[in-house]
């Protein structure tokens, strides 16, 4: 595991670079935002819990499925670990997380673990809403 630490000159940058979401939007709300920063680079989108339903929507809107690394946890534990060892890695250029309720201090490791790594991530609480057909 590499471990990038910024000097305190380069704080802000770091700061502008990750950001964090946690379960404050529906998937369908920040799609656009969550296509832009995906994007950016080649590196991977992992997505951790959802449906297919996500991940359709994710190829919809422009990612290559060949980019999308897709994980489901056994249990609402092993995705939470899933999400925060995602974010550690530093391989992907942005983390979506499927997860229902998270403690206070699992928000805070996720918000370190984006924040070390330079790493996007976004949690919900819900799974993403089937498109209509109308």
């Amino acid at each position: 595991m590499r471990y990038d630490y910024q000097s305190a000159s380069n704080s802000g940058q770091m700061a502008d670079y990750a950001e964090t979401s946690l379960g404050d939007a529906r998937f369908d709300d920040v799609l656009n935002r969550v296509q832009s920063l995906a994007l950016r680079t080649s590196q991977w989108v992992t997505v951790i819990g959802g449906c297919r339903e996500a991940i359709a929507q994710l190829v919809a809107a422009g990612i290559s499925r060949n980019r999308i690394r897709w994980i489901g946890g056994r249990d609402h534990d092993h995705r939470e670990w899933a999400t925060e060892q995602a974010l550690l890695a530093g391989t992907s250029s942005l983390v979506v997380s499927f997860l229902e309720q998270i403690s206070p201090r699992m928000q805070q490791r996720i918000k370190m673990a984006s924040k070390v790594s330079q790493t996007h991530s976004f949690v919900f609480n819900e799974k993403p809403s089937r498109t209509p057909l109308h």
